[in-house]
């Protein structure tokens, strides 16, 4: 990059306008004057952004491209350049600014930027509501460089301000962000769920306390339910200043009682900066956090319960958020299920409970939070009152409530309304078969495993209501009519032209791997690759019996310490066995995306999605021949042998082609899934009409025994 110019890659030249990186390549080789590159390398080469614009002006291949679309693509380039949540917060900051001072101009130069952000950071301290915290952390925002791609950003917020307005233009951009912009280590809090752990504090008072604030999602619902105070805290400063400027946004626009907020960027467990008790303490903290300071806090006092062993992350943040709550207050968290059955953190879970300091656990349905496809949980929890209890008095918190919303597809009325039901009369909440019941504290203190579905009562086998058999047989006959539908054609040769007919140079699957356009992962040793972890843990993984019988991941496991090494499964990842009788290639896609590959499981993905196609790829190495190639020459498919994808040479046609057959690929995958399923679905019908009826013969045997007797 020189001096004021803007360089961009193919790609962002894709996005600009708007078609595939290859019309680009083929542009440069069919227009003499496109655009030289000015830098980069011959592979990746780097082109001038003013140049390419005019280009693609004198070509008419400019789309009409919104405003709020431009600042996207402006976030995405100064992301080259900087952090992206940094960017994200520039651009933030200067539509505030622009919201309060209407009529602002972007500087063209350096130093003209680094005054108008010194203008706008000062716009954002001063917001109606905002307290001392908001102006500290801007003294952590790092020092800006206003290179020709961030001069870029501003102008193109400024342009979007103008035409959507400066509010609407920071929500567009939020929300791309927060529900499909790349993150790093952040998995936002829905707003669904959010707003459900905020009403399960109860009437909104005082001040709620948000120790893992990130980007201000729980403190908008408590700001919505009326709480009227509100103090955020949160590490990544970045993030910090991401929450009060949507907190400065919903001021600016509010018209009705100022909601007063605070948002300090210090980390919660070294250096909590809240200096009071709060009225709710509602939070989202981290999992599995290894570096959460247990070495620091091995003597803090706040281990009422406890020292939490440096494997409990979670216990340690539960312990500092009930510290700092006033006598009585409520504590509601977001906990991975291990966190309710771990014997590491057995002694601080029977502590809670005896003191009454966890009140309930809530199973939530898998995927409702975002970016976690297990079902988590939410602590509700209750600083014991300090004051002693008369004597004679029975402790009010003898019990817990367990709630199973994991199979619910709503949870939100369901969970309130049971909350409600409880908290209205305790001692005599009437259970719900297979959801909700209160649990003595004596059956808990013996392993302190608060898993809900562990303390509800099963169904008795063998007996199902008239309406579930209907049920489970209409499921039967919608997937068996669905399955015509689903068949392939006989014939699932593409339709190609004559000079469209594959031809195509041979490559080996290792060298592909050796250049970079597929990676590599092959988790763990072969022993127990089709058995499930006998410990429990926190995270799924996709094992050898899930890919060959095609179902979703069963097992269960702790969270890989490397997780470069070993990273969640993404959607069109290729997935294999290392020992199998016949080659099953499985495209991840639905339930299998946020697992990890279990062991013995080859994980494959394809880095340049112009080169290779996935569903071809798969259907390659799914095939007889792929088949072949994969096995080793040491045994045979048919009695079970180790299988190496490198092996394997694929034939790599032009990529339309390959996509043209990847789609026959896929439309056989889905036909065999939708088969399974009928399969499963008659198999699970024909059990329960086998059970009921052994059942009534039961039922009845025993009716007739007494009659016999006499």
């Amino acid at each position: 990059m020189s001096g004021n110019r803007v360089e961009v890659t193919s790609a962002d030249i894709a996005r600009i306008a708007g078609v595939r990186p290859t019309a680009v390549s083929n542009w440069r080789r069919r227009h003499e004057d496109f655009p030289q590159p000015v830098g980069g390398t011959e592979r990746s080469p780097r082109f001038d952004l003013t140049e390419v614009e005019a280009w693609l002006r004198r070509e008419g291949k400019t789309p009409e491209i919104p405003p709020a679309q431009r600042l996207w693509q402006a976030l995405g380039s100064a992301g080259d350049a900087m952090p992206l949540d940094d960017a994200l917060g520039m651009a933030g900051t200067l539509l505030l600014h622009l919201h309060e001072h209407p009529g602002t101009t972007v500087p063209s130069t350096a130093s003209g930027c680094g005054r108008l952000m010194q203008a706008a950071d000062q716009t954002l301290a001063l917001a109606r509501g905002a307290r001392a915290g908001v102006t500290a952390l801007l003294a952590h925002t790092p020092e800006r460089e206003f290179g020709p791609r961030q001069i870029q950003l501003l102008r193109a917020a400024a342009e979007a301000a103008d035409a959507d307005g400066p509010a609407a233009a920071f929500e567009e951009l939020c929300t791309r962000y927060l529900s499909g912009g790349p993150r790093a280590g952040f998995n936002p809090t829905p707003p669904t769920l959010a707003s459900l752990m905020v009403a399960l504090t109860g009437p909104p008072h005082g001040t709620l306390l948000d120790p893992a604030c990130g980007s201000g999602t729980i403190m908008l619902a408590a700001a919505e339910a009326g709480f009227p105070r509100l103090h955020g805290q949160e590490q990544n400063p970045s993030l910090s200043r991401l929450a009060a400027l949507r907190l400065a946004f919903r001021a600016a626009l509010s018209g009705g009682t100022t909601v007063v907020y605070d948002v300090h960027a210090e980390d919660f467990l070294r250096d909590p900066a809240y200096p009071r008790r709060a009225s709710a303490v509602v939070g989202n903290p981290p999992f599995a956090d290894r570096a959460w300071g247990y070495e620091d806090l091995v003597d803090s006092p706040v281990w009422e319960y406890g020292v939490p062993p440096r494997s409990e992350s979670e216990l340690a943040w539960a312990q500092q958020a009930l510290a700092h709550a006033l006598p009585g207050a409520p504590v509601v968290l977001l906990m991975p299920p291990a966190a309710a059955v771990r014997p590491s953190g057995r002694r601080i879970r029977a502590a809670l409970l005896r003191r009454g300091a966890l009140r309930a656990v809530i199973s939530l349905p898998p995927g409702f939070a975002a970016h976690y496809a297990l079902p988590l949980q939410i602590w509700v929890l209750r600083r014991p009152e300090t004051s002693a209890r008369p004597l004679g008095e029975r402790a009010s918190t003898d019990h817990l409530l367990v709630v199973d919303a994991s199979e619910v597809a709503e949870p939100l009325p369901v969970v309130t309304e049971i909350w409600s039901d409880y908290q209205a009369a305790p001692d005599s909440f009437a259970p719900r078969p297979g959801v909700a019941r209160t649990v003595p504290l004596i059956e808990l203190l013996h392993d302190a495993d608060v898993t809900p579905r562990r303390h509800l009562p099963r169904a008795e086998p063998g007996r199902m209501t008239q309406e579930a058999l209907v049920a489970a047989r209409s499921a039967f006959e919608a997937a068996s009519s669905a399955l015509a539908t689903r068949m392939p054609p006989l014939l699932l040769r593409p339709e190609l032209s004559t000079d469209e007919q594959p031809t195509a140079q041979t490559v080996a699957l290792g060298d592909l791997i050796k250049s970079g356009a597929i990676v590599h992962h092959r988790p763990g040793p072969l022993g127990g690759s089709d058995e499930a972890p006998s410990e429990p843990g926190e995270v799924r993984y996709l094992l050898v019996r899930d890919i060959i019988s095609g179902r979703p991941a069963s097992g269960i496991g702790p969270t890989p310490e490397e997780p470069l090494l070993y990273p969640l499964i993404r959607a069109g990842d290729i997935l294999l066995p290392m020992l199998a009788r016949e080659v099953v290639a499985r495209v991840a896609s639905g339930e299998d995306i946020g697992a990890y590959a279990g062991s013995g499981v080859h994980h494959l993905r394809v880095t340049d999605p112009e080169l290779v196609d996935p569903w071809y790829l798969a259907g390659f190495l799914s095939s007889a021949e792929g088949g072949r190639q994969a096995a080793s020459t040491t045994g045979t498919l048919s009695t079970g042998t180790r299988v190496d994808p490198r092996r394997v040479r694929i034939p790599l046609p032009p990529i339309d082609q390959q996509r043209a057959y990847g789609h026959a690929f896929r439309s056989i995958a889905e036909f065999t899934t939708a088969v399974r399923a009928v399969h499963d679905l008659g198999i699970g019908l024909a059990r329960d009409l086998a059970e009921t009826v052994a059942a009534d013969l039961h039922a009845s045997l025993a009716d007739s025994q007494p009659l016999a007797r006499r």
